[in-house]
């Protein structure tokens, strides 16, 4: 399957939240990103999404067969939906390939909702910080065009492909764990590592464009 329907006039709605482990970022996955009538796929291979998001059921899927049917179904209608790729065995970068794969074929230019995608763990599933390769890079170039939305997450940006720091609208910086880390943003974002740095968890610097704002996730 191949996406279809493409659109040049779709806003880019790709976004990276970066940040240590325990510094928020499924908190704002969550929170700042989704809302209840979205529909949402996600890549979920440590059980992040377990129970509800924002206010839905996320329904669980335990094999890409399973999955893809899941979504393919409910990309054909308008209504909500929360369905997750979370197999009982370790995931490795082509299992995240495939999750993408099926992403990438239910894109519609047309569709009168974006598809929001979470990428959970983008680091340990790439199989390099070069230019994002396969179905994900895909995505981040082109999937605009369809309506498709990533929502990438990783602990230092160091690790993963610029593509992505490059062709997401919105970075969510939250805090880092070194000094390094900080300025290593500050280089691929504009926004000061002095701002960064003092960063405490659940804690953000949301950027659009150029411009960012403070702020903190509250449950």
């Amino acid at each position: 399957m191949q996406p279809i329907n493409p659109n040049n006039k779709l806003k880019n709605g790709h976004v990276f939240a970066v940040g240590m482990s325990g510094s928020g970022k499924t908190s704002a996955a969550k929170k700042l990103f989704i809302k209840p009538a979205d529909q949402v796929a996600i890549f979920d291979p440590v059980g992040d999404y377990e129970g509800k998001l924002a206010g839905r059921i996320v329904r669980r899927y335990k094999t890409i067969k399973e999955f893809a049917a899941a979504l393919i179904a409910g990309r054909k209608t308008e209504q909500g939906f929360k369905v997750s790729f979370q197999p009982d065995f370790e995931t490795t970068p082509a299992d995240f390939d495939k999750f993408c794969q099926i992403v990438w074929a239910v894109g519609n230019g047309k569709h009168k909702k974006p598809l929001k995608v979470i990428c959970e763990e983008v680091a340990e599933h790439s199989l390099s910080a070069g230019k994002a390769a396969g179905y994900h890079g895909k995505i981040l170039r082109l999937g605009r065009k369809f309506n498709i939305h990533t929502i990438n997450l990783f602990q230092r940006g160091q690790e993963v492909s610029k593509t992505i720091i490059d062709n997401c609208q919105r970075a969510c910086v939250m805090m880092q764990k070194t000094n390094a880390s900080a300025v290593y943003l500050e280089r691929m974002t504009g926004i000061p590592s002095e701002a960064i740095e003092p960063l405490e968890p659940l804690e953000y610097l949301l950027q659009d464009g150029k411009e960012y704002k403070k702020g903190k996730i509250h449950w």
